[in-house]
């Protein structure tokens, strides 16, 4: 049996989420500002970013690294080529 990163954060647990949830939010940004998604994919990859966040800091084992999925946050998608060069 594991702890969560509540347990270990202890009363800190609401800053480790708010920072969490601002290092997600800036990634999402900074791939629209990229243009690796639009501006609707962010909306919906932010929404509910604060339950998702908070519901795996408080898991016991967490999602570890299944699937290689290193991050909380959807994957962002590769850019689309639409036209060839």
């Amino acid at each position: 049996a594991g702890k969560s990163l509540a347990t270990i954060a202890g009363s800190k647990t609401d800053a480790l989420i708010a920072a969490l949830v601002n290092y997600e939010v800036t990634e999402i940004d900074a791939a629209v500002t990229a243009g690796k998604i639009t501006a609707a994919q962010a909306t919906s990859m932010k929404t509910n970013l604060q339950t998702r966040v908070t519901k795996e800091v408080n898991s016991v084992g967490g999602r570890g690294h299944r699937d290689n999925d290193h991050g909380m946050a959807p994957k962002i998608p590769a850019p689309s080529n639409s036209s060839s060069n």
